[in-house]
């Protein structure tokens, strides 16, 4: 359980560095890389928390 939300946590950082990308014109590519890594470790982590 404390892995789930250890990987929440991250999810919400890797996000939130995606929206630093985009802010400040990085590439397309690596903002949109970001956002799927982010994206997924939150989807992973409530697939965790969900599955007990």
């Amino acid at each position: 359980m404390i892995y789930a939300f250890i990987l929440l946590f991250t999810g919400g950082m890797v996000l939130g560095g995606a929206w630093s990308f985009y802010r400040s014109h990085k590439p397309w590519w690596a903002t949109l890389a970001l956002a799927v890594v982010g994206l997924g470790l939150i989807a992973f982590s409530i697939w965790n928390l969900r599955a007990g």
